[in-house]
C-alpha cells in the first residue's frame, strides 16, 4: 500500500504550544502540497511511505517529526527500490529465459533449414542421376533401333546386289546347258565372259562384306611391303577403264615426277584408289574424271596425296554427314538407278586409319565431287593400334 506522510499545524497563539500532527495517509501522488484559506490549516506531503501510522508531536517536535517523516520515506524508497530491482531482475531472467528460447527457435529452425536444404539437394541429385540414365535409355534404345534398321537396309541391299550376278551367272549356265551343241565359239567365249565376270562381282560384294566384319571385330590384318606407287596407280587406271568407257568418261592421270616408293599394304591402297575411280566413274556420264597423285611435307612426315575428282552428279549436302557410314546411300530406295551395299567408301576410311592416312571428300549437287586420300610414305607401326601385320 502507497500512502503519504503529512504535517499538519493549527494556527499560531501566542504563548501557547500548537500542536503538530503526523499523519501517515494512503494516497495515489507522491508529492502535494496545499493551505485552506477557510480553516488555515496547511498540508504538506512529505513522501512515500508504506504501511500507515499516526504522530502527535508539540511544536518543539517539528523537526523530529520531520526527520521521521523523511527516514520513513527513505526506507519507503529503499524498499520500492529493492522490490524494482527485483522486478529488473525477474525481468531480466525472463528476458535471459526469453533470449535462451529465441535461440533453440533459430537453432531448429537453422537445422529444419539446413536439412531442408540438403533433402533438397540429394533429390535434385537424385533427379538428375535419373534423367541421366532416362537419357542413356534412349540412347540404348536409339542405337538398337538404329542397328535393327541398318540390319533390315542390309538385308534388303545385299539380298538385291547379290541376286543380280547371281542370276546372271545361273541364266547364261541354264543357257549353256540347254543348247551345249548350238553355241557358237564366239557366243561361248562371250557368254563365258559374262559368267566370269558376274562371279568377280559376286565375289567383291562377299568380300566387301566380309573385310567390313572383320575390321569391325578388330580382326583385320595388314601386309606391309614397299612398292612403286607410279605402277599401282597404273594398276588401278587400267581396272576401272572399261567401267569409264561404259559411260562414255574420260580418264585423265595427272603423277608428279617425284613420285617414289612407299611403304604400305599395297592390296588395300588399291582397293581404296579402285574404290574410288569406279565410283567416279558410275555416277558420271559423259564427264571427267581425275587421278592427281603428288607427295606432300606435313607436320608429321612425308605423305602422298591422291586426289580423284569428277564433274558428275555431285553429292546432297544433306548426304554427307553419312557418307563414310556403312550401308549408308543417298538413294536408298528400291528403284534407286545406281545399285551397291554401301559399304565402298566406309572400308575407304577403315583402310586409310590403319595405314596412319585420312580420306575427306567435298561435292556440290549437280556439278560434281573430289575426294582426298593422305596416306604416310612410310606408316607408324600398326601393331601400336593394336593392328595384326604380317610383315613390317
Amino acid at each position: 500500500m502507497i500512502v503519504a506522510a503529512v504535517a499538519i499545524a493549527g494556527p499560531l497563539v501566542a504563548g501557547a504550544t500548537t500542536p503538530l500532527w503526523l499523519l501517515l495517509l494512503p494516497i495515489a501522488a507522491v508529492s502535494v502540497h496545499a493551505t485552506s484559506a477557510a480553516t488555515g490549516i496547511t498540508a504538506v506531503v512529505l513522501g512515500v511511505a508504506a504501511g500507515a501510522g499516526l504522530f502527535i508531536a508539540g511544536a518543539g517536535s517539528i523537526a523530529l517529526s520531520a526527520a521521521v517523516a523523511i527516514a520513513a520515506v527513505g526506507l519507503f524508497a529503499a524498499a520500492e527500490q529493492r522490490r524494482g530491482e527485483a522486478r529488473d531482475d525477474a525481468l531480466r531472467r525472463r528476458e535471459s529465459e526469453l533470449a535462451g528460447v529465441r535461440s533453440e527457435l533459430r537453432d531448429l529452425r537453422a537445422q529444419h533449414v539446413a536439412g531442408a536444404e540438403g533433402r533438397l539437394v540429394a533429390l535434385t541429385r537424385a533427379n538428375q542421376a535419373l534423367q541421366s540414365e532416362v537419357e542413356r535409355g534412349r540412347r540404348v534404345l536409339e542405337q538398337a533401333l538404329d542397328a535393327s534398321r541398318t540390319k533390315t537396309s542390309f538385308l534388303l541391299k545385299i539380298s538385291h546386289e547379290l541376286r543380280t550376278p547371281l542370276n546372271a551367272i545361273v541364266g547364261y549356265t541354264e543357257l549353256l546347258l540347254e543348247h551345249p551343241d548350238e553355241a557358237e565359239p564366239g557366243e561361248l567365249q562371250a557368254d563365258l565372259t559374262r559368267i566370269l565376270g558376274a562371279a568377280h562381282e559376286l565375289l567383291a560384294l562377299i568380300d566387301s562384306v566380309l573385310d567390313l566384319a572383320r575390321l569391325e571385330a578388330g580382326k583385320f590384318e595388314l601386309q606391309i611391303e614397299e612398292f612403286a606407287l607410279h605402277d599401282l596407280v597404273h594398276e588401278c587406271v587400267a581396272a576401272v577403264t572399261p567401267l569409264a568407257e561404259r559411260g562414255h568418261n574420260k580418264l585423265k592421270l595427272k603423277l608428279s615426277r617425284e613420285l617414289g616408293t612407299i611403304r604400305s599394304d599395297r592390296t588395300r591402297l588399291r582397293q581404296v584408289v579402285v574404290q574410288l575411280l569406279g565410283n567416279a566413274c558410275k555416277f558420271t556420264h559423259g564427264g571427267l574424271v581425275e587421278l592427281r597423285v603428288e607427295p606432300m611435307v606435313t607436320p608429321t612426315g612425308p605423305v602422298y596425296l591422291l586426289s580423284v575428282r569428277d564433274n558428275g552428279v555431285g553429292i546432297d549436302p544433306a548426304y554427307m554427314p553419312r557418307l563414310f557410314t556403312p550401308f549408308s546411300q543417298a538413294d536408298d530406295s528400291p528403284t534407286r538407278r545406281f545399285g551397291g551395299l554401301g559399304v565402298g567408301l566406309a572400308l575407304c576410311r577403315h583402310y586409310c586409319n590403319l595405314l596412319g592416312g585420312d580420306i575427306s571428300a567435298e561435292s556440290e549437287l549437280g556439278k560434281g565431287s573430289v575426294f582426298r586420300v593422305q596416306v604416310p610414305a612410310t606408316p607408324r607401326d600398326p601393331r601400336e593400334a593394336g593392328i595384326m601385320v604380317s610383315a613390317f
